[in-house]
């Protein structure tokens, strides 16, 4: 059975869990088996779904599951996932019993909050800490660090577990690291000074873990790396990564042949100046397409130019170079089609995305496809998730 015969709409964004797992098995082969690897699951997976990647990396050695959102979270503990799940900071402080209720851990940035989780708290719970060491978003200000980090850890109801960072990259320049990773473990050293025990101390995040190993601690929390994401490093990864995104396809519902247009040929919605063969697919501004094409798709091997752009529903290609294609042939917006490639990178780099921005401008409509080889492990559509089989 073909992918486009088993969705009510034929489009469709094909992800491979092998390249996820093999990349989890490249952290794991950088930092050790001394270090906890928290594999990070933000931004649904970084547009892959946090739920299908959760399932991965448990499977292949993850020691522990990082969540931004705490629907998924839950989620995830539901599901039976026995790992130590951490959130970062996304929520509210009264979400605290929820977070308690589902034993997972918070990542806690001030004071008040942590007095929150304390008072909600029934019996001790463990909570990491954030410290700011100069990505100027979340966290405790590093120069403030010991002193609530240490009045944290003396709340009754509250066990510190970790305290972590997100260093700020910046292209890698090694000396603004150095600087921020050294803000960072001062306070690891004031905290040891003042007698306070930190079981986990985490700053190494993709980058990091790529290209700065003395940043690695006793635990590290990948995300990019996790989803083959190596163009999002100043300089070539440590060890090479599997993109995770595979293709992103449609397939043709509709074919015909326009004459040449001469009245009001103006305000047409692209020129006709000669017989054209046009097709149309089923993907638009609805499903993100704006921000996901190279100009061109590719249909039994050669390229179509896109005409006059997505619009909300469907995007027009031209197939006058395709004369042989016919309704139902599969269209590759991105990905590879026989010895032709359209790669993610130029999709990104036609609209200046980040590496990471293709798979999140992904609408949650287009289906998910998920295979591991050729085979089809499940497909998410928004009726739910169905188990595989072989593609024809």
């Amino acid at each position: 059975m073909s992918i486009a015969s088993r969705l009510l709409r034929p489009a469709w964004l094909e992800l491979d869990l092998d390249a996820a797992a093999e990349n989890l098995r490249s952290v794991r082969r950088l930092v050790g088996a001394e270090r906890k690897i928290f594999a990070v699951l933000k931004a649904d997976g970084y547009g892959f779904g946090a739920r299908e990647m959760a399932e991965v990396f448990v499977e292949h050695g993850a020691d522990a599951l990082a969540f931004a959102d705490l629907t998924d979270a839950v989620w995830a503990r539901q599901q039976g996932v026995s790992l130590p799940i951490l959130v970062f900071p996304n929520s509210l402080p009264a979400t605290a019993a929820h977070v308690i209720a589902h034993r997972l851990i918070p990542t806690i940035t001030d004071l008040d909050e942590a007095h929150a989780y304390a008072a909600a708290a029934r019996e001790p719970i463990e909570v990491f800490v954030k410290v700011d060491a100069g990505l100027e978003r979340l966290g405790v200000p590093a120069e403030q660090a010991v002193k609530v980090i240490t009045a944290i850890a003396e709340l009754p109801g509250l066990r510190l577990g970790g305290v972590c960072t997100h260093l700020h990259p910046a292209g890698a320049n090694p000396a603004y690291i150095d600087w921020q990773f050294g803000r960072f473990t001062s306070v690891l050293d004031g905290l040891a000074g003042a007698g306070v025990e930190v079981p986990v101390k985490l700053a190494a995040s993709s980058p990091l873990v790529m290209q700065h190993r003395h940043t690695y601690l006793n635990a590290v929390d990948p995300g990019s790396m996790l989803y083959g994401l190596p163009s999002s490093f100043g300089t070539p990864p440590a060890v090479p990564l599997l993109p995770v995104l595979r293709a992103l396809k449609a397939c043709l519902i509709h074919v015909k042949d326009l004459l040449p247009r001469e009245r009001f040929a103006a305000e047409a919605p692209f020129p006709v100046p000669a017989r054209m063969r046009l097709g149309i697919i089923p993907l638009g501004t609805a499903d993100g397409m704006a921000g996901l094409h190279d100009g061109r798709v590719l249909v039994r091997g050669r390229e179509a130019p896109i005409l006059a752009g997505p619009s909300l529903e469907h995007t027009r290609v031209d197939l006058t170079a395709v004369p042989d294609a016919r309704v139902g042939d599969e269209v590759v917006v991105i990905g590879r089609q026989g010895e032709a490639e359209i790669p993610p990178s130029a999709v990104a780099a036609r609209h200046r995305l980040a590496p990471h921005g293709v798979a999140l401008s992904v609408r949650e409509r287009v289906a998910r496809v998920y295979l591991s080889g050729e085979q089809v492990v499940s497909v998410r559509t928004r009726l739910g998730t169905t188990s595989g089989g072989p593609t024809a």
